[in-house]
């Protein structure tokens, strides 16, 4: 690992940004973004020139790479290519599609074609050899039986690299995020960092409390919001029903911002995206009470809840809390974070903008998690 004290990324299976968006918000810069399908390389560029159009403070932000076509982060013919291009970069960021560890999905575990990824992740980490590393996945792969052994080969293989690593499954909910999304995050540093680090008096891995923080090396981001999920939330409503001011009255209001009404209250007809949405018919549309999410499909919000997981697939999108159709690819990207800023450019087709939705990470995790992630390499780069 060279000691490069600058801020820059490769970011793998980039989709639509929304990670890296959270990095470009603390002053990260994407020197490489990799990414294979098409559209979601149009998506990524054309959101991130619309958000740096209306919102860019050079005093802020980083800058971010345009993607000029797809690369396959598998093939390894190209490993050097990416060493090349990369060498010297703070860290890599990205996760794998999930697909084959979620146990709604393929759940083919690491003898599938995407479960294979989490070993080239690990072969670019390899090659490129950067200060830190962040990963995410499904929880599917820590906590199912048969997909745990590949995660902790992973874990293994990192380790003898000489990266201390820091993993846990992190709620969204539990950072502001309107949303029931848990995920399995892992950030690594390299060794030599954590060392200096520990030797300047910070504290390494801790398992229990501790009354500062920053006095650790490195630290997840402090939940903004503890067990929300235990909350009298409101039951279901009957589609069409007026509020139940009974319900409401029963929420804490410090977590109102978790309530799919306050992701959605500063839309409007004009917002950017609000006007695409998959319009087929079906009585449904109309029986389905709201907050019925308990159903593999046609799950219906509710207003004053939380969404659950933003999961979609073959145009099954989650329903409006109170109109008679399925979610607008804006109010989906409210659910995951993503600032108003970042518009989806038109000629992506509806299926791949809500897919790249589905797997993006919110951006407010992933800017809280940078956040810490800075923390500490600004503490390792003052001691150089």
């Amino acid at each position: 690992m060279s000691n490069p004290k600058n801020f820059n990324l490769l970011s793998l299976f980039s989709g639509g940004g929304f990670l890296d968006l959270g990095f470009l918000n603390q002053g990260f810069s994407i020197n490489q973004a990799v990414e294979i399908n098409p559209f979601f390389i149009e998506a990524y560029n054309e959101g991130l020139r619309s958000y740096y159009s209306k919102v860019f403070d050079e005093k802020k932000h980083g800058t971010y790479h345009v993607m000029e076509g797809a690369l396959d982060a598998s093939k390894k013919e190209i490993l050097d290519t990416l060493k090349q291009k990369n060498q010297g970069v703070a860290g890599i960021i990205g996760g794998p599609p999930c697909q084959d560890y979620s146990v709604g999905g393929a759940n083919a575990g690491h003898n599938g074609a995407r479960g294979k990824l989490i070993y080239s992740y690990f072969e670019i980490v390899k090659k490129v050899d950067p200060a830190f590393i962040f990963f995410e996945n499904v929880p599917g792969l820590f906590n199912t039986r048969e997909h745990n052994k590949a995660f902790m080969d992973l874990v293994k293989m990192l380790g003898a690299e000489d990266y201390v690593v820091w993993y846990d499954i992190l709620n969204a909910l539990e950072y502001g995020v309107p949303q029931d999304r848990s995920r399995l995050t892992l950030v690594g540093f390299k060794r030599e960092i954590v060392n200096r680090l520990e030797a300047a008096g910070y504290k390494g891995k801790q398992t229990m409390w501790v009354e500062n923080p920053d006095e650790l090396v490195f630290n997840w981001p402090g939940k903004i919001y503890d067990k929300p999920k235990q909350n009298p939330w409101p039951g279901k409503w009957l589609f069409g029903s007026d509020i139940i001011q009974t319900d409401v009255d029963r929420i804490p209001k410090e977590l109102s911002v978790l309530q799919v009404i306050n992701a959605f209250n500063t839309i409007t007809s004009d917002s950017p995206n609000q006007g695409e949405c998959f319009n087929p018919k079906s009585d449904k549309f109309l029986r389905i009470d709201e907050g019925d999410t308990n159903r593999k499909s046609f799950k219906r919000l509710h207003r004053y809840r939380y969404s659950p997981t933003v999961a979609y697939g073959n145009n099954e999108v989650h329903l409006h809390p109170t109109e008679a159709r399925r979610l607008t690819v804006r109010e989906a990207l409210k659910i995951q974070s993503v600032p108003d800023e970042y518009v989806l450019p038109a000629s992506v087709p509806l299926s791949h903008k809500f897919k790249l939705i589905s797997n993006g990470v919110p951006t407010r995790k992933a800017e809280l998690i940078a956040h810490e992630i800075k923390r500490t390499l600004e503490n390792y780069y003052a001691l150089l």
